[in-house]
């Protein structure tokens, strides 16, 4: 990974919108990410979510209401 999840938590937090392979990130990591969305009201767009469950995927839009999306095609 090019970035840090702390820069990547900036960014966000900072409002800028991000598009991430989920497969990169541990859930708590993404939950990070989301909070640090939330924050800045920056969009979220997380990709290769299978390895997730559909509790994690709530907990992750409830970080950010709005502001997160799931690609679930395949």
């Amino acid at each position: 990974m090019i970035y840090t999840i702390e820069q990547l938590r900036l960014v966000a937090a900072a409002g800028g919108g991000l598009v991430l392979d989920a497969s990169d990130f541990t859930f708590n990591q993404l939950a990070d990410i989301c909070a640090a969305a939330a924050t800045g009201q920056a969009l979220v767009s997380l990709h290769h979510v299978s390895g997730l469950t559909v509790h994690q995927l709530q907990e992750l839009a409830a970080a950010a209401p709005g502001l997160v999306s799931f690609d679930l095609t395949r």
